[in-house]
Parts: C-alpha cells; sequence; structure tokens
C-alpha cells in the first residue's frame, strides 16, 4: 500500500522539488507537473467523480476496477483516475474503451497541489483506494462539502467521510476508533471480485512437458530473500522432482540461476529450476497449477489468487492472515485450513507432506476455494452498495 510519507508524495516542499527535478531530467514532465495538481479533467460537461489511488500496484488494480465498475453504472459521470505509479500493461487492460475517463499521475498532499487539484476537477465526489487519506486533501474535501469515501485504507486523520469499506478486522476497529466516518461498512476485500477464479491448469503440461514435476509456489518474497531462497531450495531435497515458481512483492535483483517468467520460451522445464514470476499476468495460471503454495507477505490480490488456486496453502503469519475474514470465519474453517510456516524448514515439510497425501491436500485446497468465494460473495453485496451510493450522488 503507498504511504502519504512518501517523500515524493508528501507535503514538505523540499523534497517535492527534488523529486520534480528527477522526474524532468528522466523526461517524465507528466508527472512533475501533476505532483503540482496540475491536472486534466477529461474533455466535455457532466459531473466528475476523482478515484485516487496510491503508488502500489495493488492499490492502482482495484483503483481500475472501481473506474470501470462505475462507469459501467454511470454513463453520464466523468471519471479521473489518479496514481502516484504508473503500470501501463495494467491499465490498458483495465480501462481501454472507456469514454469519458483520464488517468494519469496524481499530485502529492501539499496544501498548494491539493487547492490546484480541487480547482481543475472540481470533483462532485471523491474515492481514496486501497492508500493512506492524505491529511490535507482530506482536510480541503471536508471543507470544500465535497463527499469522500475511503475504500480499503487505513483510518484517517483529518477529514470527515461519508463511508468507509474496510477490507480487514484492522481497518474496520482503527476507523471505529478515529470516529472520522458516517457509515462504515461490513468488512470485504473488493480485490476478490478482481480475481481470476476459473483458471484451466494447462500451465503444469506446458512448464513439466510429459514429466511428473511437482510445482511449487513462494508468494510475496521480498528480493531481500532471494539469496536465502536459492541457497534454500538448493540445499532442500525439493528441487529433485520439482520446480520453485517465485513471486516476488516487488522488483529486485534475480539469482543469475533464476529464470524470469518473462524470458520463458514455452519449453518444458527440468527439474529444480527456479522461475521469477516477473509478469502478475502468470499468477492465475500458476496458482492453479502448483501443488502447495507458501505465502510470505503477498497483497491482496496475490493472497486471494492462491486460496482461488484450490491447493494447500501454508502462512508464515496465520494470525495476520486471518485478519482478512470476519471473527467467525477465522475462529472456524480458515484457522483450521491454514498451515502456519514462518521458517522455509517448516514449509519444505509442509510441502512434502502435502505431496505424499495428494487426497489431503485436495481437501485443503478445496476448503480455502470455498473461503475464497465465500469472501466474494460478500464482497459482491457490499460493492452493490458502493456503486448505489455513488449513483445516489
Amino acid at each position: 500500500m503507498s504511504r502519504v510519507a512518501d517523500r515524493a508524495y508528501g507535503s514538505r516542499t523540499l523534497w517535492l522539488w527534488w523529486h520534480g527535478l528527477r522526474d524532468r531530467l528522466r523526461g517524465d514532465h507528466g508527472r512533475a507537473n501533476a505532483r503540482w495538481g496540475h491536472l486534466r479533467p477529461p474533455a466535455g460537461g457532466g459531473r466528475l467523480v476523482w478515484i485516487e489511488a496510491g503508488g502500489a500496484q495493488g492499490s492502482v488494480r482495484l483503483a481500475a476496477g472501481v473506474v470501470r465498475a462505475l462507469r459501467q453504472a454511470r454513463h453520464d459521470l466523468r471519471l479521473v483516475l489518479s496514481f502516484e505509479r504508473e503500470y501501463p500493461l495494467l491499465l490498458e487492460r483495465a480501462l481501454s474503451g472507456l469514454e469519458r475517463t483520464a488517468f494519469g499521475h496524481g499530485p502529492s498532499d501539499s496544501a498548494r497541489a491539493v487547492r490546484r487539484a480541487l480547482r481543475s476537477l472540481a470533483p462532485l465526489g471523491v474515492l481514496m483506494v486501497a492508500r493512506d487519506p492524505a491529511p490535507n486533501l482530506s482536510a480541503a474535501l471536508e471543507a470544500a462539502g465535497v463527499r469522500c469515501i475511503a475504500l480499503h485504507t487505513p483510518a484517517a486523520t483529518t477529514g470527515r467521510f461519508q463511508a468507509v469499506y474496510p477490507a480487514d478486522r484492522s481497518q474496520v476497529e482503527a476507523w471505529q476508533r478515529c470516529g472520522r466516518a458516517d457509515y462504515i461498512a461490513p468488512q470485504a476485500d473488493l480485490t476478490t471480485l478482481l480475481v481470476e477464479a476459473q483458471v484451466e491448469p494447462n500451465f503444469r503440461a506446458v512448464l513439466c512437458g510429459g514429466a511428473d514435476l511437482a510445482i511449487w509456489c513462494l508468494l510475496g518474497a521480498s528480493p531481500q530473500r532471494f539469496p536465502e531462497l536459492d541457497a534454500w531450495w538448493t540445499g532442500s531435497g525439493l528441487g529433485r522432482s520439482g520446480v520453485l515458481l517465485v513471486a516476488p512483492a516487488r522488483s529486485g535483483r534475480t539469482p543469475a540461476a533464476w529464470l524470469r517468467i518473462s524470458d520463458w520460451q514455452r519449453t518444458p522445464l527440468a527439474a529444480g529450476r527456479v522461475v521469477l514470476l516477473d509478469d502478475s499476468r502468470w499468477l492465475p495460471a500458476a496458482t492453479a497449477s502448483s501443488d502447495a503454495i507458501h505465502v510470505m507477505d503477498p497483497d491482496a490480490w496475490t493472497f486471494w489468487q492462491a486460496l482461488a488456486g484450490g491447493c494447500p496453502v501454508s502462512v508464515s503469519d496465520r494470525s495476520a492472515v486471518l485478519r482478512r475474514f470476519d471473527a467467525d470465519t477465522a475462529a472456524g474453517a480458515a484457522d483450521r485450513l491454514f498451515e502456519e510456516a514462518p521458517m522455509l524448514t517448516q514449509v519444505e515439510q509442509f510441502w512434502t507432506a502435502m505431496r505424499a497425501d495428494p487426497i489431503g491436500g485436495r481437501l485443503r485446497g478445496d476448503g480455502l476455494r470455498r473461503l475464497f468465494w465465500s469472501e466474494r460473495r460478500r464482497a459482491a453485496d457490499v460493492n452493490h452498495e458502493l456503486l448505489k451510493r455513488v449513483f445516489a450522488w
């Protein structure tokens, strides 16, 4: 999740000038201008809704999904999506063909940038999506009487919010404590609506050819841990009869022996290979084809994609994972289905046990998939209420 404390989008003038200069030296004048509030709304008349994302890919992905849903529900509105970091392929797939819609880099939280952005856009309402609410912007919206909705964000320190839509129990509790929301929706992660839930496991046949290899998957791996993961995999016995897929939490230097999925030539791999999923488009196919998955520190989309894959899942921190579910679900099925494995040696033990017990592994995977569909149904109900609220504007 992108944080307002990011100096490139905070409110300290010195840092904003420094990042602006760096952008201009790189030829990114549009981002530098947007940082100071120079935003351009879509052409034409009609009321405008501003959807404000952060810099994390998960924030931009969810915000783009919100834009698409709003466009389908309201053809009369002009829509603006702003973000702190651009993901061209993601945005092209999500927003291609949408009329009366503009997207680009957003403003910093400098008071001057906020005033300029609000003058330019004159929004009917604002949706802050999966990012820390910017203090100056939140306060300015309250002062101007502009409706504001917080979707999957931490609690705000300034401003007033017509409604908030928390993704997990931590956000529910934080918003209840801060008292800045007129309405707090039931907990539901709308990211589940973006997950590809019906994926054929054809990836296995292409990756392994005719060989009987296991496919293991690590999700949310920090690049700082790549050398440790490489040494662990080399020293384990898993590589004798399997391949390892690693979905990184963010980009970083890749060990020389690893193969990037973007460089893969669609030829079968030998046992022992490690494949870095540096293109997120491969994640649905990877999770649907894996024998078991270990969740390290993934974003919401990656986490729910793992559950939709229908295979056994272990986690580094079960208590953190359980907060993604309502209390009753967490105390029941979720607590039983997630194997806690904070150490890589425990991951190896769990994967080996699942390989030896395919029926037990299938039962675990089916249970996790049911959890995913339960959350997706809850999210669909909450999403319907959100769209009705914006429609009432």
